[in-house]
Parts: C-alpha cells; sequence; structure tokens
C-alpha cells in the first residue's frame, strides 16, 4: 500500500515538472515574436521616413524656383506692357480740334468723297496711277533735301537717280520704272521728320481745316516743304491764285480716289469715337516715320 501511494505521488510531481518546464519555455519564444515586430514596424517607418526625405528637396526646390518664375513672367509683362502704351498725345484745344474735325469729315462725305466717286467712275484705276506719279515726281526736291537735312546721303543719292530715271525712261514721271525695273524706292522724307531730328518737340496737337490732323512740328514742316515744293513756285509765279488752288485740289482728289479716301473710312467709321480714332492713328504713324 505504501507503494502504491508512493508511486501515484511521484508520476504527479513529475507531471507538475513538466508543466512548470512546459511554462517556463514559452514566455521564452513570446519575447522573440515580439522583436520581430518591432524590428519590422522600425523597418517600415524608417523607410517612410526615408521617403518623406528624399522627396522633400524636390518639394524645396520647387517652392524656390515657383517665385523666380513668377516674377520673371511679370517683369515680361510689365515691359510688354509699356512697350504697348500709346505715345502721349497733348490736347489742349480738344473743343476746337473736335469741331474742326467734325466739319473736315462732314466735307469729307458730302464734298469730297462725291467728286472723287465721280472721277473713279470716269478716269481708269492706271492713269490715276500715273498722275500720282507725275506729282510725286515733280515734289522730289521736297524728299531730296529732307534726306540731306537728316544726314541721309544714300536716300538724296536714291532720290536724285529715280528722279532722273523717271522724267526720262518714266515719261516725264507718269511711270516709275524706277522702282519697277531698277528698285529704287522712294524716301519717304519731310521737314516734320528733319524738325524731329533735330530735336524739336512734337507740341500740342491741332486739327486744321481740309488739311487735317497736324501738331505744330508738323505744321512748321508742311510750310517747310511747301517752300520745296516746286508746285509752290510754279503756282507763285505762272498761275492765279486760283489755279495754284485747283492744281493742289486736284493732286488731293486724285490721292483721295486712289487709297487715301478708303483708308480714312477704315479709321473711323469702324471707331466708338472717330476723333480719337483719327488722333491716335496719325501720332503713331508719325512717331513710327520720325524714328525711321
Amino acid at each position: 500500500m505504501f507503494v502504491v501511494v508512493f508511486t501515484i505521488c511521484v508520476c504527479k510531481a513529475s507531471v507538475r515538472a513538466e508543466s512548470s518546464h512546459a511554462s517556463e519555455g514559452q514566455p521564452a519564444e513570446t519575447p522573440q515574436e515580439e522583436k520581430t515586430l518591432v524590428i519590422n514596424k522600425a523597418n517600415e517607418e524608417g523607410e517612410s521616413k526615408h521617403t518623406v526625405s528624399a522627396q522633400q528637396p524636390d518639394n524645396t526646390r520647387k517652392e524656390d524656383t515657383t517665385p523666380a518664375d513668377t516674377t520673371q513672367e511679370d517683369e515680361e509683362l510689365q515691359n510688354d506692357d509699356v512697350k504697348s502704351e500709346p505715345p502721349l498725345v497733348k490736347d489742349p484745344l480738344q473743343p476746337y480740334n473736335r469741331a474742326i474735325f467734325t466739319f473736315n469729315d462732314k466735307a469729307y462725305h458730302y464734298f469730297i468723297k462725291p467728286i472723287y466717286t465721280g472721277y473713279n467712275s470716269m478716269v481708269p484705276e492706271k492713269a490715276r496711277v500715273s498722275v500720282r506719279n507725275f506729282f510725286t515726281n515733280v515734289k522730289m526736291p521736297v524728299r531730296f533735301f529732307n534726306c540731306l537735312f537728316q544726314g541721309e546721303f544714300k536716300g538724296a543719292g536714291t532720290e536724285l537717280a529715280r528722279f532722273v530715271i523717271n522724267s526720262t525712261v518714266g515719261v516725264a514721271g507718269f511711270f516709275d520704272p524706277a522702282k519697277s525695273k531698277f528698285h529704287l524706292e522712294r524716301q519717304e522724307r519731310d521737314f516734320g521728320q528733319t524738325l524731329a531730328k533735330h530735336k524739336m518737340n512734337s507740341g500740342i496737337y491741332i486739327v486744321w481745316p481740309f488739311i487735317g490732323p497736324s501738331t505744330v512740328r508738323d505744321t512748321v514742316g508742311l510750310v517747310g516743304d511747301a517752300a520745296l515744293n516746286p508746285l509752290s513756285w510754279i503756282s507763285y509765279f505762272f498761275l492765279t491764285p486760283l489755279e495754284g488752288f485747283g492744281n493742289y485740289s486736284y493732286d488731293a482728289v486724285n490721292d483721295f480716289s486712289i487709297d487715301k479716301g478708303q483708308t480714312y473710312e477704315n479709321i473711323t467709321e469702324p471707331a466708338i469715337d472717330p476723333y480719337i480714332a483719327l488722333q491716335d492713328s496719325y501720332i503713331q504713324n508719325r512717331g513710327k516715320k520720325t524714328k525711321e
């Protein structure tokens, strides 16, 4: 009996020892798994931090370059605005100028246009162009001397050559072989440009009856050109005042019939304010010519 009790006690002790050994071994494995999880988590966080740090310089560069590019674009737009700004117009006589503009506009539509429209129906365009060539050739001294006054000696030589060629081969200037055959272009020079070349201020804007838009400088220029124009001397010495006026009037009507009338209408008719439209066109055109 004692032997049986002793055997049972030994078996229970061995079972407890095995269970105790098993319970001691299991906690040893658990920290290893937790360590593995911690390491993996740390690696993932490290990779995410590395990714963020790798992207950060690119964002910084973008932030650094964007304002510079925007500033450069703003400067370019400002420069374009400055270049596109029209020249300032001194127009203290605007009430008077508008009244004369209205008079000239009505004179054009009710008097000049009907005349040159009838003239167009009777005279072919080629004949009208030949008449313009003749008057242009006669007025050669205006362009020749203004080229000299402006120091454009090559242009003066071109005008002299054109006059010789057109007066002979071109049959008294009715044709322009100097341009069509010899490629010698007409030199657009006048006394108003000469005054601008020598630093004279343009002065105020002014509109003259029948003549149209001008400035103080260009008005003086018209007087200078008239003094150089052979037609002025012919009218003064050989024609009556009425005949001289008719001479100038015919030249003007012929020019209107070719292109000047259409140009005037293209500027004024679509405009909200025809006065300002014509003023702006004249000032910009003269500004371009004085810089040539």
